[in-house]
């Protein structure tokens, strides 16, 4: 099993929670060659045995890079679970504000190099400072929890924590673990609605009203009426009434439905495979009722030979009803006529051919009239 040409095109992803472990599986080695169209840039991977398998870091963290003298804080956009990559947004001003990663250039680190965000704590005065310093605090070693699959959200879940800290908490000790929370998702922000959208009235209107069942079971259903007396209805309402609460979908039910919905299309198959099996076993019983000296297998393989000599007739008189109903058969007379006109044009204007007098010509003596004394 390999990872599809659409999961190579789309490995960065921004989903929080793991669905699924197909991020390690081998990437074609075609895929990754080419040939590329115009602007496409070659995908990269790395090698299976080097992929994270449980990624602690995703969307929605806020992490630093290490190395970082500045102290940098990053929110990740997306990862790239083929590369072990991590997208970056912008990094967060003083006032607490975050860019939109889709309209601000990304940058793209390794999982490796990202330390991710605990959270911010208290910690005492340094120097001759009076009051508290509140700072961040980022984790240098993460571990997990037992991984289980969440069946009502379709995802693997387990808890992280960090066993150590960068800076140390001040009420740390050793054998001790923070547990460090996932995102959150954002909340969906709902458009105002402009006049080209559907009104809440519209919306909320009730457009059909199934018919009324009876009250108790020892009722009978209503009967539903048939085509016929629907469209008889239409016509003559004197003669058939129908109830007017009924709506018009329940007669005409049989228009309203997709004639090529797979159930259709297997009920259709199956009755095709019936009636073969069946006009088969015809056949046997009436070769068994007349054997005329022959053996009941001789009789059983006539009875075969006469049911696919049957169902080949069928077949050919099908494509020729097909034939004749899409049209061929009138196409193909409109040109035998059309040919036969422009035939009889031709040699009636080769027939009405007269050539004018002109020296070195010669009338043969075959086409010359004869003489009325001869």
């Amino acid at each position: 099993m390999f990872i599809q040409a659409k999961e190579l095109a789309y490995a960065a992803t921004s989903q929080t929670f793991t669905r699924n472990f197909r991020h390690l599986l081998p990437v074609p080695r075609f895929l990754v060659r080419g040939p590329m169209l115009p602007g496409q840039s070659r995908p990269k991977d790395t090698k299976p045995k080097d992929r994270i398998k449980y990624w602690n870091i995703v969307p929605g963290d806020f992490v630093r890079l290490r190395g970082d003298t500045k102290g940098t804080i990053h929110e990740v956009f997306k990862v790239n679970k083929l590369t072990n990559r991590v997208l970056l947004k912008k990094e967060i001003n003083k006032e607490g504000y975050v860019p939109d990663g889709r309209n601000q250039p990304n940058v793209s680190v390794p999982y490796s190099q990202c330390q991710l965000l605990v959270g911010r704590y208290e910690y005492p005065p340094e120097g001759d400072a009076t009051e508290p310093q509140v700072k961040p605090v980022f984790a240098s070693r993460l571990t997990m929890s037992q991984p289980y699959w969440n069946a009502k959200g379709g995802f693997w879940f387990w808890r992280r924590y960090a066993v150590n800290t960068t800076p140390r908490l001040p009420n740390y000790s050793e054998g001790t673990s923070i547990s460090i929370p996932w995102p959150k998702p954002n909340a969906v922000t709902k458009p105002e609605p402009t006049p080209y959208d559907t009104t809440e009235d519209a919306v909320n209107e009730v457009t059909y009203t199934p018919p009324p069942l009876p009250s108790t079971l020892l009722n009978p259903a209503p009967r539903v009426p048939t085509e016929q007396e629907y469209i008889t209805s239409l016509a003559k309402p004197d003669k058939v009434a129908l109830p007017s609460s009924a709506p018009v979908e329940v007669h005409l039910v049989k228009e309203l439905s997709n004639p090529h919905s797979r159930a259709k299309k297997q009920a259709r198959w199956q009755a095709f495979q019936a009636r073969q099996k069946a006009l088969l076993e015809e056949l046997i019983r009436a070769e068994y009722a007349n054997l005329a000296g022959r053996t009941r297998a001789e009789a059983r393989a006539e009875a075969t030979w006469k049911w696919r000599h049957q169902l080949e007739q069928e077949r050919k008189a099908e494509l020729k009803r097909r034939w004749r109903n899409r049209g061929a058969e009138a196409r193909q007379v409109r040109t035998a006529k059309r040919k036969a006109r422009k035939a009889a044009k031709r040699e009636e204007k080769l027939r009405n051919l007269v050539l004018e007098e002109a020296p070195n010509q010669v009338v043969p003596p075959s086409s010359k009239a004869p003489s009325p004394s001869a």
